[in-house]
């Protein structure tokens, strides 16, 4: 346990000392920029070594991945880049090898999109590590992957005009998310979310919906029934649909809480900003998506479905914070100003929080760590 939460508190702390100095510029070198060259690259450094170096045993999806590189019988469950990865470890005579790949994709994918995109890289960096890096790399190698992947295609289709190369782009990362995952082929209509717009009252009402879908089984058996139409899921679960297309795990109050909060964040930013850039519309819109899906919690192809959404969050928290921090309103009114400072103290604080419970409860299987042997 103390692994995560060493690596959690050094980046909250750093992130707390920072949040007065974010947009400080000393001859082009801000403090948080100083902060950046001591810390991060020994922080990604040891994200990958800590991955790599883990225990069979951490991950509930980890020991699978290693049965089917000793019994090597993954070419008929696996997709194409994944069988490629598989058989050179094999050759090589070492698991490590997949996993240190596997480990290294996913990095490098995550951290160009949010090199690309983001506004400030280690708000969206701490976000990263804060709400999903461990729950899960550990577990979904492939599809986390794929979904790295899809966040990268993600950063050329958020330009006001979309040019033919850069949808172009899109379509060839997407097919590339294909080859790690075969999913991340219902992530291609993501592009159309930059089409669209919501508001303070689309929020309210999506969160009815959430809550609907969330606490009473009628939603969520419609949900199932539409799911299993998905021939890619409805062909691989064929003999374990109840499983993956029905609520196999059930959340109450508690757990839908941090729902409730990020809604709330989400309510909170359409009330101090007005989304213009097509840009900010798909990102807004993507976190809606997130957490519109929790309106299926429970069920396994929803939840697998909602990883892709993963993104968002990073997205979403690195333009709240520059929002808080670049809006003329909260700047010429002086007591919005302890207010927006509050709440982007209260963001990180949340995803930090919410960071520490999950590593206590063990969220899939990263409790406890422990070393290879």
């Amino acid at each position: 346990m103390y692994p995560y939460l060493i690596l959690g508190s050094l980046l909250y702390m750093i992130f707390l000392l920072n949040l007065p100095l974010f947009y400080t510029k000393n001859n082009g070198m801000t403090h948080l920029k100083l902060m950046q060259l001591i810390f991060l690259i020994p922080i990604i450094i040891f994200l990958f070594f800590m991955t790599v170096l883990r225990s069979i045993n951490v991950g509930i999806d980890y020991p699978m991945y290693h049965s089917f590189y000793v019994n090597g019988d993954y070419g008929k469950y696996f997709d194409y880049l994944i069988i490629l990865i598989y058989d050179f470890a094999r050759q090589e005579g070492n698991f490590l090898i997949f996993t240190a790949m596997i480990t290294g994709l996913f990095l490098m994918f995550n951290l160009m999109a949010i090199k690309k995109v983001s506004y400030n890289f280690f708000v969206s960096f701490t976000f990263f590590i804060l709400s999903y890096y461990f729950f899960y790399v550990f577990n979904g190698m492939r599809q986390a992957v794929a979904i790295s992947v899809v966040f990268l295609g993600i950063t050329y289709i958020l330009k006001k005009q979309l040019k033919t190369k850069d949808f172009l782009v899109y379509l060839l990362l997407i097919i590339l998310a294909m080859q790690f995952h075969h999913s991340a082929i219902y992530m291609f209509p993501i592009i159309f979310l930059r089409l669209l717009k919501i508001n303070k009252p689309i929020v309210i009402i999506a969160f009815i919906c959430t809550v609907s879908g969330y606490f009473f089984a009628l939603p969520k058996e419609i949900v199932s029934d539409l799911l299993i139409n998905f021939n890619y899921y409805s062909q691989k679960y064929l003999n374990n649909s109840e499983f993956f297309f029905t609520v196999n795990k059930q959340k109450g109050l508690i757990e839908f809480f941090p729902v409730l909060i990020q809604y709330f964040f989400l309510y909170y930013i359409l009330s101090i900003k007005k989304a213009e850039k097509v840009s900010d519309k798909f990102i807004l819109t993507y976190y809606l998506g997130f957490l519109f899906l929790y309106s299926g919690s429970g069920i396994e192809a929803v939840d697998r479905f909602q990883f892709y959404f993963y993104p968002s969050v990073i997205l979403f928290y690195d333009y709240l914070i520059h929002s808080i921090y670049e809006s003329k309103e909260i700047e010429n009114r002086r007591s919005l100003i302890g207010i927006s400072k509050t709440m982007a103290i209260a963001s990180v604080s949340f995803w930090f929080l919410y960071f520490v419970i999950r590593v206590i409860q063990g969220t899939h299987g990263i409790n406890p760590y422990i070393l290879m042997n």
